[in-house]
This record gives structure tokens, C-alpha cells and sequence, in this order.
């Protein structure tokens, strides 16, 4: 863009510009720790503490319900000062967009959990507050880019964010990380900072995105949307060169992050434009260049992608897992895990092991600890003076087994040769042992769990087949409307303890996400508006569908279309193992109404010269 293009602007769209680079580009940046109080909704129910402490997730949070008002305003007083562009209310995207959130207010005012619906679950933070942000993002950036001026300022914006972010992620692939220097963990972690660098748990490309399978689907989408856009642009446009650094750099991201979902999004965006762009160039317009060029490019990027992809261990392991779900899905159906399963017999509890079966013969201070039926003999006890309770310790086949006996319950701790730690929770009610969940409180643990599909894969996917496998009947209760934005983690079945002990190796880990944005979406805000979503997303598909086979003289709005369209394309299939966030979200949202502006640009006399970029 040119000083010129910049003057031809009006201040409203300069400012309105402005907006839009923060949520983009600013937004997934914020990384603030932030010690937030839990909600009684999730007190003692998915959380112990009283406050957690969080890094990615509620400063982005803040930031997009802070620039969803400030936008709406001022939007709001330029269409009563029929200044500038304006909102067409009676448009379809604009229309869906309300449904959705007339369906997700609703789902949060019926909701159990009205805290965690409106304001969002702990670190995450997505709740119908910040839904309601996204559909404003998305409407605002569809009238803004509806003009070749504004639009090339939207793009501007998004090849912002890629730069900013894709650099983190770029410097992490090679092994430096910002959240282990001193300079910048000082800006993160402000006063609170202690002379020790932040204790992060990736060893994979995250950026400062939440974690490495989040930054997988935003460079998955980004990626997509610059390579598509850069590969289509005239060769005598000096942003295809900027764009194409720019895509390298988000491919070896998208690489760097060992992200299958991010991958399948790269594959499915990029080549599903492919495809309409050979259609384009190709059959329609028979141009041979045209033809030899793409042929050239796919063989080149597929040679590529085979030669990166074959390099990282990572990623060539979860596809080996998934090929071998498919082809033999009772190899994922093994335990790998020491502990095998769980159970109470009368006054006994036993756990089940690949060594045999560790038991408790519950009797308060004469409670005794087995193995395979034989009574152990502590080699140490300790009196717990704080908690009023005593500690046994016990050493069998190299495996420390620790058990805390208190006066209605115990709990056994082991940590077996693989530095595998895990706690089972045994205690006295009404006269009867019972498995406890991790607040003490009894689990039946004979009661089924109701689960569909993925029988004997529930490992696929990093344990992604057990979780949606338990996720999907939860969708039958919730067809008009949903358990509320953000509330997946308090409808998840948690005292399937038996099931996570098998799949997962600990019967208490708390599930807080689907791992897939449309089980999220069915569930959390119902079905009914899963459907909404779904008819926004084809919309939008036919839309630039249209768009382009229509337009065929103008290559360059042609390839920013087709970019669009597999930027978001990206993301939704990325979706199908990953969950919606606050650190991505929010640039996706602005991409579809960017798009969505792309489709409906016009050419008036004023705008036929107009070039842009």
C-alpha cells in the first residue's frame, strides 16, 4: 500500500484499521499471569484452589471483550452518522451470526452454570461474552473489507499477525523460546517475577498461543491464506515475495508444532483452492502457463512437504498411531499403562496392575495394604500431625506405594519404575467403601458410562477417540439448546475414573475440551446452533465460490479470495481435533468476515483502478 492509498482513506476506516490489527495481531501476543478466582460453578467440582494462575488465556480474554465493545460503538455511531461504510443487517452472514447468538444467550440464561456460560471456564475463558465479541469482529470486518481501500487494509492487518506471531514461533522451532529468557519474563509475569523463567511444558512450537496443538490450527490457517495468495499473485507484484518469506516461515511454524490437526487443515485448505484455481486458470480460461506453472508448484510443495514431514519423528509417530487405528484398532485397545483398572469388593479396594493386584482391606488405623492377596509390611510410617492421619510406606518390585490412612478414607500413591505417579481414593460411607473422586467425595463405579463410537481406539489421537467417545451422547441432550459457552468440562462425564485409569493412566485427570470445535459447539450451545454455524461456514464457501468463477479477470482480488477461503478452510478442518480458543479465535472470526467482504467487493468508477496490493 502506497502513501497515496493510505490518504485516500477516511480517517473512520484509518481508526477503524487500527481495530482490527489489535484484535489480529495484538490479541494473540497477550501473555499476562494473571492469578483469577475461581467460579462456584467449578469450585470442588473441577477445581480444589480457590484462584488459578493464568498466562495465555484471560488477558486475551479482557483484550477481546474490551476491543468488542469499543468496535460496536464506534460502529454504532457511524451508522447513525451515516459516516463511512455501514452494516447491511439483512445480509445472511449478518443474519446468522445473530441467530447464533440469540441461541447462545439463551443456552447461557438456561444454563446450570450462568458464571462459567457468561464469563468463561478457568483458563480458557470463552464464554458468551467473548461469543458475542467474535460475531462483532466478524460482521465489522466483512462491511470494512467491502471495498478494494479497506480490504487491502484488512489484509495488511492479518499479514501483520502472521509476522508477529509467526517470528515466536519461527525462534522457537530453533530453539529459542521467550518464556525462558529473563527480559521477557518479566513483561509476562510483571511483579510477580521472582528471578525464575516460567515453567513451560512444550517442547514443540506454541508461540504464545495457549499450546502447541492451538498454534497448529492459527498457523495452519495463516499458512494456508499467504501461500494460496502469494502463489496466485502476478510475479510483478513485489507482496508476492513478502508474502512467500512469509509463508515459509509459517510452514516450518505449522511443522514445528508436531500438529496433526494442524497439517490436515493445510492439506484441505490449500488444496481444495488448488483445485478451484487449476479450474480457474486451467480448464476455464485454458492458459498452458497456467498449466505448467501449477504442475511445477504441486510437485515442488508436495516434494517438500514428503521431505519435512518424513524428518519429524514427531509427527511421522501420530500418524503411525492413526494408520495403525485404522488398520488393527485393538493395538490402541492395549493398556500402556502400569495401572489397568479399579475396584471395590466389600471393605476392599483393589487396584489393578501389569505386576497383580494391589489392595487396601479398609478397617480405619487397622487398615491393611496386599499384594496378590498378601499382607506387606510397611519399611516406614510416618504421623501426618497437620492433616491428623499416618503415612505407610511400602516397597514391592521396585514400586514405592505410599498410603494415607485418615479416619473415614485412604489414599494410595504409587510411583512405578517409569516415574509413572498416580493416587487412588478409597473411603468409608454409610458403612460401605467407595471409590472417592479427587475432592473425597464416593463414585459408583459400576454405574456404565454412556460412550459412541471409537470402540477399542479410544487412543487415537493422543486419547482423543475415549474423549469423543464419551463426548458425543452428550449432544442428544442438548439439541435447541446447549449447557452454556465454555461448560464442556462441567458436563464431561469426570468420575469415569475407570475408563481415564485404562485409556489415560489416571483415573483423576479432568477433561476440560472436546478437542474438536464442533462437539464443542454442539455442546455447549446446542445442537440447533452447531447447524447455524455450519450454514455459515458453507455460506461462505458457495459465496467465494461465486465470487471467483464469476470474476475471472482480475487475478489478483482472485487470489486473495481463494486465499481466504483456505485460510478458513484450514481452521475448520484443524478443528476436528482441535477447540475453539481465545488466542485463535478471534483472528479467525476477522479472517471469515474478511472474506466475507472479499466476495462482495465491487467495482464501482471510482474503485476500477484501484489495485489491492
Amino acid at each position: 500500500m502506497t502513501k497515496g492509498d493510505i490518504n485516500k482513506l477516511s480517517s473512520s476506516d484509518k481508526l477503524m484499521g487500527i481495530f482490527l490489527a489489535i484484535v489480529v495481531a495484538v490479541i494473540p501476543l497477550v501473555c499476562t499471569l494473571n492469578q483469577v478466582a475461581i467460579s462456584a460453578d467449578e469450585y470442588n467440582v473441577v477445581r480444589s484452589g480457590n484462584t488459578v494462575n493464568d498466562i495465555f488465556s484471560h488477558g486475551k480474554a479482557a483484550l477481546i471483550i474490551v476491543m468488542g465493545v469499543v468496535m460496536a460503538v464506534f460502529m454504532a455511531f457511524q451508522i447513525l452518522s451515516e459516516d463511512g461504510f455501514t452494516i447491511d443487517f439483512k445480509s445472511k452472514p449478518v443474519i446468522l451470526a445473530g441467530i447464533y447468538i440469540i441461541l447462545a444467550l439463551l443456552s447461557s440464561l438456561f444454563s446450570k452454570y450462568k458464571t462459567v456460560s457468561f464469563k468463561g471456564v478457568s483458563e480458557r475463558y470463552e464464554g458468551f461474552w467473548v461469543w458475542l465479541c467474535y460475531m462483532v469482529f466478524m460482521i465489522i470486518a466483512m462491511s470494512f473489507s467491502k471495498n478494494r481501500k479497506r480490504l487491502k487494509i484488512a489484509i495488511g492487518c492479518l499479514m501483520l499477525s502472521g509476522t508477529l506471531v509467526g517470528i515466536i514461533g519461527f525462534l522457537q522451532f530453533f530453539g529459542y523460546n521467550i518464556f525462558t529468557k529473563e527480559f521477557f519474563c518479566k513483561i509476562i509475569m510483571g511483579s510477580k517475577y521472582n528471578g525464575a523463567p516460567l515453567n513451560v511444558k512444550f517442547d514443540s512450537v506454541f508461540a504464545t498461543l495457549y499450546n502447541p496443538n492451538c498454534a497448529g490450527m492459527y498457523f495452519a490457517m495463516m499458512f494456508s491464506a499467504f501461500a494460496v495468495i502469494a502463489l496466485l499473485m502476478p510475479v510483478s507484484k513485489a507482496v508476492k515475495w513478502i508474502m512467500s518469506v512469509l509463508s515459509i516461515m509459517l510452514g516450518i511454524c505449522v511443522l514445528g508444532t508436531h500438529s496433526v490437526g494442524g497439517l490436515l487443515g493445510v492439506f484441505a485448505g490449500v488444496g481444495f483452492a488448488g483445485i478451484v484455481a487449476v479450474f480457474c486458470y486451467v480448464i476455464r480460461d485454458k492458459k498452458p502457463k497456467a498449466l505448467i506453472i501449477s504442475l511445477c508448484v504441486l510437485c515442488a510443495g508436495a516434494a517438500a512437504v514428503v521431505l519435512l514431514v518424513s524428518s519429524n519423528a514427531a509427527v511421522i509417530q501420530k500418524a503411525k498411531i492413526i494408520a495403525d487405528a485404522v488398520k488393527n484398532g485393538e493395538k490402541l485397545n492395549e493398556s500402556q499403562s502400569f495401572y489397568e483398572d479399579i475396584n471395590v469388593d466389600g471393605m476392599k479396594g483393589e487396584i489393578y496392575t501389569k505386576s497383580g493386584v494391589y489392595s487396601i482391606d479398609y478397617a480405619e488405623q487397622a487398615t491393611q495394604f496386599m499384594h496378590n492377596g498378601t499382607v506387606l509390611d510397611p519399611v516406614e510410617i510416618k504421623d501426618m500431625k497437620t492433616e491428623g492421619g499416618k503415612q505407610y510406606i511400602f516397597n514391592m518390585d521396585g514400586i514405592t506405594w505410599n498410603m494415607y490412612l485418615y479416619k473415614n478414607f485412604a489414599t494410595i500413591e504409587a510411583d512405578d519404575n517409569n516415574g509413572t505417579e498416580t493416587y487412588f481414593m478409597f473411603g468409608e460411607n454409610d458403612g460401605k467403601l467407595s471409590v472417592l473422586d479427587k475432592f473425597g467425595n464416593p463414585i459408583d463405579i459400576t454405574s456404565p458410562v454412556e460412550s459412541y463410537g471409537f470402540k477399542g481406539i479410544e487412543r487415537l489421537g493422543s486419547n482423543r477417540g475415549y474423549i469423543w467417545s464419551r463426548s458425543i451422547p452428550l449432544l442428544k441432550r442438548h439439541i435447541i439448546l446447549g449447557s452454556g459457552p465454555d461448560s464442556f468440562v462441567l458436563e464431561f462425564p469426570q468420575n469415569d475414573v475407570r475408563s481415564k485409569l485404562q485409556f489415560l493412566g489416571n483415573p483423576y485427570v479432568i477433561i476440560d475440551k472436546p478437542h474438536n470445535i464442533y462437539l464443542q459447539t454442539g455442546i455447549n450451545t446446542g445442537i440447533l446452533s452447531l447447524a447455524v454455524m455450519l450454514a455459515l461456514f458453507l455460506y461462505y464457501i458457495i459465496c467465494t465460490l461465486r465470487a471467483v468463477l464469476k470474476n475471472s479477470n482480475d487475478t489478483v482480488l482472485t487470489g486473495v479470495r481463494l486465499g481466504l477461503m483456505a485460510g478458513i478452510i484450514a481452521y475448520l478442518f484443524a478443528g476436528l481435533t482441535t477447540d475453539s480458543v481465545v488466542s485463535v479465535a478471534p483472528v479467525f472470526w476477522t479472517m471469515l468476515g474478511i472474506g466475507f467482504g472479499a466476495d462482495m467487493v465491487t467495482d464501482t468508477e471510482e474503485e476500477k483502478n484501484e489495485q489491492i496490493i
